[in-house]
């Protein structure tokens, strides 16, 4: 079940709509949806470049030419009847017809009502009927975000994820409504109203240019039938009131780049699915019915564009946190329809993840982490009086509220939520999330793209609980192992992963926390296989970063964790590798040594450097770049003196702002190898050092509390 799904208009419609109704119909199966509509049961999901005006007037993709024309001389037998030939029949997933027609299919009188561009404009029409509840629903969370005072940034932000979440329940749908849009645009651009005729006074041809005829614009019927606006888009975007004039000034934004800014998101909207910005997949139920699934992380989708268009805020720029939405009192709520009631519940998750990937705003005003998780909270409350206990809203808000209780209390109150009362309580309730999550995708309660997002996300927060020390992250870290075949069939991949090569690069992106995991079996087996993961995550991750635009650089901190985990993993089995096998050895030290120089030469650790105390992603790069060069020093790797200059720069930077932490302790070991190294092959002093601090040859438990950027260790 999706949040905003789109709505299959019954067949009986007042006269007025009657077209219309009957497009929708025919569009929807070509685009994933509506698997119970006559005749055929079926949904496909086609390419809008690829599909042709004949196919959405019959609601069937035809089959290829050689069986049209072998069935048309001579038809299959047992074919289904059809008005005026020899009837209908499959042809693999496609429909063959022959010379008669598809029962319901339009007449091409009926499609030509349609222009500029007739296959575009039909499409259109049927998508802004599809989604028409969904895009109001858009629209009444816009106008509630402009009237209570929301800041302008996350008021975009809320908008964009919102329109992202009615794409997650048909992306299929929404990328050819987007397609069309730009083709009836592209054709309905009237330039010649730019050009002067008063130079001219005789009349020209049809097609030209020249004094004005005397029509005005299109009137309401006309344009009914030549639609440019995808509603979803075009109809809710201007709902932000961000080009409005206040009595202290004029808008925000020109009217022009609202438009500017509902065509570049709609531009954004076709580039999901690449590395770095989601996942999709096909798939296909027992009755043949095909689409498209979606898992897309808010934050990292919505940001840019926000950046993008109104230029991303900094903190120093601002005199305080931003203004996050209000949520309307349970009786509004009550008042109102049902899509409607989650979207201004579903806002406070997507306020949320917005303010939160913005780290220089957390850093600046540490109070925003309550802030929104008490925003997520009471959303929670809202849905207990509004919503029924398996609407998808209610399963999302619980399971993100459940995470966010789990990794702000490290962060929040360092030291004291380890082992007490509410960081058990809440590890508790983020594992009862867990198990509530993937109940709900399994009875159909929950898409999939959701189910792995939040599932995922419970995993990281426990690994993240349990290396700060918390008890019951650590007890409870054991059930892992029986969320992750959860995630991958999920996410469309199957129980276990059967090989990297063949996942695509989108997906592989999103594997990291996955590789981290594999590598706690602690067998040189489990390590081999998990850095061969994290080695093609790395590769993605670093391709996507060279990607990004100059000044926004939030994908550049993934590529770097994707270097560090590969790093300590790498270590880890050069490590557990004996030494009779000399040259697996070696090959995982040199792997461990090359990825510490790829975290050094990353262009996200300047930022760290200057504020090494307040970021522990500092200490976590700078304990796998010494423990990764220390061990690699120690069998026999050279190390130029401008890459020793940057990892001591980096670990002293560390260790001078958290002078004192007993954490450091292994961190000071690794450096002083490093300074005065004996490079011996063997049993060095940093080998054994490693014997006493790593968990390899320890006590798993250990690795808790030095800490690993992907993964709680020795526990599966």
């Amino acid at each position: 079940m999706h949040v905003f799904p789109a709505a299959i208009p019954s067949a009986e419609a007042p006269r007025v709509d009657v077209v219309e109704v009957r497009v929708a119909r025919k569009v929807a199966p070509l685009f994933g949806l509506g698997a119970d509509l006559e005749p055929f049961r079926r949904t496909w999901v086609c390419d809008y470049t690829q599909l042709s005006l004949a196919e959405i007037g019959r609601g069937a993709p035809f089959p290829d030419r050689a069986t049209r024309a072998r069935w048309d001389a001579e038809p299959p037998p047992g074919a289904t009847p059809a008005d005026g030939g020899a009837g209908w029949a499959w042809s693999g997933r496609a429909v063959w017809s022959g010379a008669g027609t598809l029962p319901g299919a339009l007449s091409n009188a009926t499609l030509n009502r349609y222009g500029p561009d007739t296959k575009a404009a039909v499409v259109l029409s049927a998508a802004n009927r599809l989604l028409r509840g969904p895009s109001a629903a858009v629209a009444a969370a816009a106008r509630w975000l402009a009237e209570t005072g929301c800041d302008a940034e996350v008021r975009l932000a809320v908008w964009a994820g919102l329109v992202l979440e009615v794409y997650r329940a048909q992306p299929a749908l929404v990328v050819a409504a987007v397609q069309a849009r730009q083709v009836q645009r592209s054709l309905s651009a009237r330039w010649g109203g730019q050009v002067d005729p008063a130079g001219v006074t005789a009349a020209g041809a049809p097609c030209e240019i020249g004094p004005p005829s005397g029509r005005g614009d299109q009137d309401e019927t006309a344009a009914r039938w030549r639609p440019t606006d995808f509603d979803l888009v075009d109809a809710t975007l201007p709902a932000l009131r961000l080009a409005d004039d206040s009595p202290i000034g004029p808008g925000l934004v020109t009217s022009d780049a609202v438009d500017d800014m509902a065509s570049a998101w709609c531009h954004r909207l076709l580039g999901i699915g690449r590395p770095g910005r989601g996942v999709l997949w096909l798939i296909e139920e027992p009755g043949g019915a095909r689409r498209v699934q979606a898992m897309v992380r808010v934050g990292a989708v919505v940001a840019p564009f926000v950046a993008a268009t109104l230029g991303g805020t900094v903190a120093a720029d601002r005199a305080g946190p931003p203004p996050l939405p209000v949520l309307p009192e349970p009786a509004v709520l009550a008042a109102i329809p049902r899509l409607h009631q989650r979207a201004h519940l579903l806002a406070a998750h997507v306020a949320a993840s917005y303010v939160r990937y913005r780290d220089e705003w957390l850093l600046a005003w540490p109070q925003l982490r309550a802030r929104t998780a008490q925003l997520v909270a009471d959303a929670v409350g809202r849905c207990a009086n509004v919503l029924d206990a398996d609407d998808p809203v209610p399963v999302q808000l619980t399971a993100y509220a459940a995470y966010l209780r789990v990794w702000d209390g490290p962060r929040t109150s360092p030291g004291q939520h380890a082992s007490d009362a509410a960081g058990l309580s809440a590890v508790a309730a983020l594992v009862a999330s867990q198990q509530q999550v993937a109940g709900a995708w399994r009875a159909g309660r929950l898409d999939p793209g959701a189910a792995t997002y939040l599932l995922e996300l419970g995993v990281v927060a426990l690994d993240d609980a349990a290396r700060h020390g918390d008890d019951g992250a650590v007890s409870a870290w054991a059930s892992i192992g029986r969320w992750w075949p959860v995630i991958l069939q999920a996410r469309g991949l199957g129980q276990q992963l059967a090989s990297i090569e063949t996942v695509s690069d989108a997906q592989a992106f999103h594997l990291h926390h996955y590789a981290a995991w594999l590598a706690t079996g602690r067998r040189c087996a489990d390590l081999q296989r998990a850095l061969m993961v994290q080695e093609r995550v790395a590769q993605v991750r670093a391709a996507v970063a060279r990607g990004e635009p100059a000044g926004f650089a939030a994908k550049s901190a993934a590529a770097r964790a994707g270097h560090e985990l590969a790093a300590e993993i790498a270590t880890d089995l050069a490590l557990a590798t004996s030494a009779r096998q000399r040259t697996v050895r070696l090959h995982a030290v040199h792997t461990a040594a090359r990825y510490a120089r790829a975290v050094l030469a990353d262009p996200s650790m300047r930022g760290l450097l200057l504020q090494a105390g307040s970021q522990p992603a500092a200490a976590r790069a700078a304990t796998a770049v010494a423990r990764a060069l220390s061990v690699a020093v120690a069998h026999g790797v050279a190390l130029d003196a401008d890459e020793l200059a940057e990892a001591l720069a980096l670990i002293d930077a560390v260790l001078a702002a958290r002078d004192g932490d007993p954490a450091m302790v292994a961190l000071c070991g690794w450096r002083s190898d490093l300074v005065a190294p004996d490079t011996g092959y063997g049993v060095t002093p940093a080998r054994q050092r490693e014997r006493v601090t790593d968990p390899v040859i320890t006590d798993p438990a250990c690795e808790l509390s030095r800490g690993r950027g992907g993964s709680a260790r020795g526990q599966r």
